[in-house]
């Protein structure tokens, strides 16, 4: 209530019921009230001074009573006092309100304040040092590979780059030039997006246009032959630009094994590649930048950081030295010549993982693994025993791949009793077994014809491969116990490669095996010991009829009824049999830290740096 309510108040005239009430409340009461109307006759003399004396009282009493009243007036009425205290109270949280609103600035600025007081405290993210050259030997020249689209392991994907690559554990894609990809619904069709962006090592921009003219510059006469050249005209009908960034490929074999190809397919200036002859000019795509100016055939090879890479390297360059053997090698990486090597002679690896100078790392089992090829006589070579598959999968049994990773590879190297690793959509765990059973092998010779021993069957192996000709032995041994004759033959490279090539090897061979980590319909493409015609001279018309139905299996229903047809007759009508993986060494000094490689042992170099802390 305000002021004017209460001066009101104070100045209206008094009612007579008011005066009742203030008589009341001083004690007075009704009968006093009367007797001042009400005079007694009996005493005259004394009768004006108690009229006198009531009047004194009456206006006392009547003072008193206006005080009181005012008082009262002023105190308000029980619902009034109500009233009031609500409004009192929403005065007081009025206040309150405008009052924090007023400090609310204050107080927000303060906690901007201390939050950037901490943002300035807490060290920012630091990534791995930058800066240095990478000395890497190798034993090999990068000249004898056909790039662009067959390169080696520790020099290619350094220069070049693809739109997809699998990583370290299995066939899962990763974008690399390629940000983000979608197939239709029956994967027939997969549309890719580049990363915006991207130039090639002159600046030209990489765009979807150039894409495409790279991966359709394989399939020209005067570009080298090459494996991923099989696949992609195999699995992609059709490349179309759909605009500077969005690329899309209709898929002749539908499904996830067009990544396959993908992380293969290296993205070249196809205007640039006749200049590729001698690395005169290479304009490639990869996060080092090859130096043409001071490259050496056989001897060095440098590439110089690429600043606009969409994933710059670390280091400043890598330097490629080649040696002309192994162990110069490892004496030069021991000397503290060189950074890192690639291919470690075994006999090496024991010391440099004691020693805490340095440090060394396997490829991975998915990489490369030595298999025994058993040539038929569909090619006019090979051995007409080996048209026989129960004899195959006798000598499938007399592979001892215990004893020849034990002892030959020195605990490196791990079995391989069926060719798919476990991630693959083609292992299957029940087939996984161990082999080697020398009776059951002589039951199978017997049950072919063979129980009195079979012909003389040789054993192919390329001279300078000792590893190869190692393991023939300890099969020649298990064999003759089966009443299979076998016996190594050290073989000239050329002549060996050309009878693998004619797949007319007479009776038996010893070979590396590729590609058995990509997806298993690659392999019939890919991988020349099991591609029809192959070195083994192996068909059957079921085989045939498994690889002509991949480009209608637009189901994964269909695409593993596929896969378990592959592994039937790979296990009842076997022409390659598998041993065990390969061992290839990398090491390195061990301030060298953030060395990866992928599913199939491709270093990613760009990620390595040095840490001299």
């Amino acid at each position: 209530m305000n002021d004017k309510h209460w001066s009101r108040i104070r100045s209206q005239r008094l009612s007579r019921r008011s005066v009742l009430r203030a008589s009341a409340r001083a004690g007075v009461g009704a009968a006093g009230l009367a007797l001042v109307g009400c005079g007694g006759d009996d005493d005259d003399d004394a009768q004006p001074q108690a009229v006198a004396q009531q009047e004194q009282q009456q206006e006392q009493a009547m003072q008193q009573q206006a005080e009181q009243q005012a008082q009262q007036e002023e105190q308000p009425e029980p619902q009034q006092q109500q009233a009031m205290q609500e409004e009192q109270q929403q005065q007081a949280v009025a206040q309150q309100a405008q009052q924090q609103q007023q400090e609310q600035p204050a107080v927000q600025q303060q906690q901007q304040q201390q939050q950037q007081e901490q943002v300035a405290a807490e060290p920012e993210p630091v990534g791995p040092p930058q800066g240095g050259t990478l000395r890497l030997g190798i034993v090999y020249s990068p000249a004898n590979y056909s790039a662009p689209y067959a390169g080696d392991i520790a020099f290619g994907p350094a220069i070049w780059e693809t739109l997809t690559k699998y990583g370290a554990d299995g066939l899962t894609p990763e974008p690399h030039l390629a940000e983000s990809w979608e197939f239709n619904d029956d994967q027939t069709v997969l549309t890719i997006t580049l990363r915006p962006g991207l130039t090639f090592h002159d600046g030209k921009p990489l765009t979807a246009d150039e894409v495409k003219k790279s991966l359709e510059r394989m399939d020209d006469e005067d570009v080298a032959n090459s494996q991923v050249k099989s696949i992609f005209n195999k699995y992609v009908s059709a490349v179309t630009a759909i605009d500077e960034t969005t690329l899309q490929l209709d898929l002749a074999w539908p499904g996830e094994a067009i990544f396959d190809a993908l992380h293969f397919a290296n993205i070249h200036d196809a205007d640039a590649i006749p200049g590729l002859e001698g690395y005169t000019q290479v304009n490639a795509s990869g996060a080092f930048k090859f130096d043409t100016d001071s490259y050496e055939v056989d001897v060095y090879a440098r590439g110089d950081r690429f600043d606009d890479s969409y994933d710059p390297a670390a280091l400043d360059a890598v330097e490629w030295r080649t040696f002309q053997d192994a162990e110069s090698m490892a004496l030069a990486l021991q000397a503290g010549e060189l950074d890192m090597v690639y291919d470690l002679p075994k006999s090496w690896h024991a010391n440099l993982a004691e020693d805490a100078g340095f440090q060394v790392e396997l490829a991975p089992p998915t990489s490369l693994q030595w298999v025994l090829g058993m040539v038929g006589t569909g090619r006019g070579g090979g051995h007409e025993i080996m048209d026989d598959p129960k004899v195959r999968r006798a000598l499938y049994r007399v592979i001892d791949r215990k004893r020849i990773t034990a002892e030959i590879f020195e605990g490196l190297s791990e079995e391989k009793n069926v060719l798919w690793p476990k991630f693959s959509p083609g292992y299957n765990e029940s087939l996984d077994q161990d082999y080697f059973n020398v009776d059951e092998a002589r039951e199978l010779i017997t049950e072919a014809g063979y129980g009195d021993g079979t012909p003389p069957l040789k054993i192919a192996c390329i001279a300078f491969q000792q590893e190869a000709l190692d393991m023939a032995q300890i099969i020649q041994q298990d064999a003759a116990a089966a009443g299979i004759n076998v016996e190594p033959e050290a073989m000239e490279f050329s002549t060996w490669l050309e009878r693998f090539l004619a797949g007319t090897h007479e009776g038996l061979y010893m070979a590396l095996f590729s590609f058995f980590a990509m997806h298993p319909q690659t392999l019939p493409v890919m991988n020349y010991q099991m591609r029809i015609p192959n070195s083994c001279a192996y068909d059957s018309p079921e085989y045939q009829a498994m690889i002509d139905g991949w480009p209608t299996a637009d189901s994964e229903d269909k695409r593993q009824a596929l896969l378990d047809e592959f592994n039937r007759i790979l296990d009842q009508e076997p022409w390659v049999a598998p041993i065990c993986t390969t061992v290839s060494i990398w090491a390195s000094q061990s301030n060298v830290k953030g060395f990866w490689q992928d599913v199939v042992g491709r270093p990613r170099l760009q990620d390595v740096y040095f840490d001299d802390a």
